[in-house]
């Protein structure tokens, strides 16, 4: 590992694959505000990020001190100030050496999920491919060295021929052999499966946009919300909160109270049947 410093960046270069496989995935978590490619990182200042841009400085640190014997306490002293203000660059370094080829099988398990067979335990190509369908449920089964993706919608089958059209992947060049008569197959089940689930849950939002606005909210909230809000609401209505009120305002608090237990009701069923047709989409 390299460090150098200018007055607004620090860059920082990774010799080792792994490595920088491993701080890139640190970055992609915790980093919103980045820009970069396969074997190029830039973070950029920002002040909500400092805890963050802290404790990754930290464990550069650490990488640095592994790597040389006698570190110069200047370097590492510049770098842990770094987290405040400087830019942070994450490079591969580029070896002249060719690339190993790999050749990894495909298969389309009953249109249900993609899989790779990898042959081999390389803990590097399992991160690689688990962080570029990231946003995926993804499985690795040491035993039988293969990695199942089970896509989330259809737009899956879009990043999926990026990677298999793409030769050069980090460190590797890859070839994805596949029955393209079983791709086209997958792809078409899968558009049929996620435009019913779209169709399926329009129709029913249309139902249930009334109960969704009674609880203040909308569709696009997820469950975590919807029930913090119906919580609050029902702390502000509840009919022995306003026991010493009007007859009238009485009467109003508890009409309002029941309407936002039926909305409840109705809308957390909504999310149950969306659970369950999402897992058998």
């Amino acid at each position: 590992m390299q460090l150098s410093f200018t007055p607004e960046m620090v860059a920082i270069t990774v010799k080792e694959s792994e490595v920088y496989y491993r701080l890139q995935h640190i970055i992609d978590q915790h980093f919103p505000h980045r820009i970069g490619r396969k074997d190029k990182v830039i973070i950029f200042a920002k002040e909500e990020e400092l805890h963050q841009r802290r404790y990754f400085l930290k464990l550069v640190a650490k990488l640095y001190k592994n790597t040389h014997p006698l570190p110069c306490t200047n370097t590492l002293k510049t770098l842990q100030e770094a987290h405040c203000t400087k830019v942070i660059k994450l490079s591969l370094a580029q070896k002249n050496q060719l690339l190993p080829n790999l050749r990894i099988p495909v298969m389309f398990d009953n249109g249900q999920a993609i899989v790779f067979d990898l042959g081999t335990n390389n803990r590097l190509l399992v991160s690689y491919l688990k962080n570029y369908f990231k946003d995926h449920l993804v499985q690795y089964r040491m035993r039988t060295h293969t990695l199942t993706v089970f896509p989330n919608d259809d737009a899956t089958c879009m990043r999926l021929e990026k990677l298999m059209n793409e030769r050069k992947h980090m460190a590797w060049f890859i070839s994805f052999i596949y029955d393209a008569q079983a791709y086209a197959a997958f792809s078409q089940n899968l558009h049929v499966r996620f435009d019913r689930k779209r169709r399926f849950f329009n129709s029913l939002g249309g139902l249930l946009e009334e109960y969704f606005s009674a609880l203040g909210c909308t569709m696009q909230d997820s469950f975590t919300k919807v029930r913090q809000q119906y919580l609050s609401l029902v702390k502000l209505y509840h009919p022995d909160r306003h026991q010493n009120s009007s007859k009238e305002l009485e009467r109003h608090y508890r009409e309002k109270f029941e309407k936002i237990q039926t909305a409840y009701e109705m809308v957390k069923n909504y999310y149950q049947e969306h659970e369950a047709v999402c897992a058998t989409a």
